[in-house]
């Protein structure tokens, strides 16, 4: 698998994997992503992604889904795209020295080849001055309980000073409903006039430590509403942190579709939301090799702050491998 994998580095992690889509495709199999001091500036520092082909990761898929690779199979039906389930079940044996049969025997193994080939956790950010946090998403897939959540975190535990915007002038109740967790949080909320862009609102706020903006979910197919958000969240100049919320329990070209119409959103991470919803979850693994880009939370639930967590591999590979989720 390493072998033929291709090496790209750029100073900015969206920099690396628009240069993976250029010369592999939308299909690349981005197994993992690090930084790496420059050569010529030890202190500086540039990120480096390894991923492979589509043609090449397909390689023997069939053969694998037919059973002629038990764990691969095993792993597609739980959603995992079937070049991505034949990486990781290569990797697997690799690993252990000897095929794996079962899943759930795996699991500790499989841990381990998750951490290595996928990518979870924030990259670092240089950016001085207040935290904004933009939700993205389509409709339904949880983008206000989510920024909730961690609005809650980020005022009632860590004690920072925390301002909540909605950009959502669209959805009737759109904006009551964070509102109403503004009120519940104890924070001021601001409501975005459609003509208005982010800077403004962050001038009105000059102590506000970390923004959280809700937006309102669109169809992904309404390319001229999405480049229109674009231009809001990103017009202003600020520097802005994404995060595309997608929905366990798709469908591999659902997954797909979502993710490639919402890029001009320029998102930095994901967001896997209700994991509680799913009976499959390897469309979590579909929707990182479409983006290429690092999940930073999980939610687990409709309770606020309670029902989300760091995105981890070790959650990943209890769910692959078929562990219910506890209430």
């Amino acid at each position: 698998m390493t072998m033929l994998a291709r090496t790209y580095r750029a100073r900015r992690f969206e920099d690396a994997i628009a240069q993976v889509r250029r010369d592999l495709g939308p299909d690349a199999v981005i197994f993992s992503s690090q930084r790496c001091p420059l050569p010529d500036a030890p202190h500086e520092e540039e990120v480096e992604v390894r991923a492979l082909p589509a043609t090449l990761a397909r390689r023997g898929e069939d053969t694998s889904l037919e059973g002629g690779d038990e764990l691969s199979r095993k792993l597609a039906k739980m959603g995992v795209p079937a070049s991505a389930a034949l990486l990781l079940s290569r990797a697997l044996a690799e690993r252990s020295g000897e095929g794996l049969a079962s899943l759930r025997r795996a699991r500790a193994q499989l841990k381990s080849v998750l951490e290595r080939e996928m990518l979870f956790g924030s990259l670092a950010s240089a950016h001085r001055g207040p935290r904004v946090v933009v939700m993205v998403g389509p409709t339904g897939a949880g983008k206000t309980t989510t920024l909730a959540k961690l609005a809650a975190r980020s005022a009632l535990l860590e004690r920072r000073r925390t301002l909540l915007v909605s950009l959502d002038n669209y959805r009737i109740g759109g904006a009551e409903q964070l509102e109403r967790y503004a009120d519940l949080i104890g924070v001021p909320m601001e409501m975005l006039a459609e003509d208005r862009k982010l800077d403004s609102v962050l001038r009105r706020h000059p102590g506000a430590e970390v923004i959280y903006v809700d937006t309102e979910g669109r169809s992904p197919r309404d390319q001229d509403a999405l480049h229109a958000m674009a231009e809001r969240i990103h017009g202003a100049g600020e520097a802005v942190e994404v995060h595309l919320c997608v929905p366990v329990g798709l469908a591999e070209s659902e997954v797909q579709s979502l993710i490639e119409r919402h890029l001009v959103l320029r998102p930095s991470k994901l967001i896997a939301t209700k994991l509680d919803e799913a009976v499959y979850h390897g469309s979590i693994v579909a929707a990182q090799i479409f983006a290429g880009l690092p999940y930073s939370y999980f939610t687990l639930g409709q309770r606020v702050p309670e029902d989300i967590e760091y995105a981890t591999a070790e959650r990943l590979a209890a769910l692959l491998c078929g562990e219910e989720l506890s209430a």
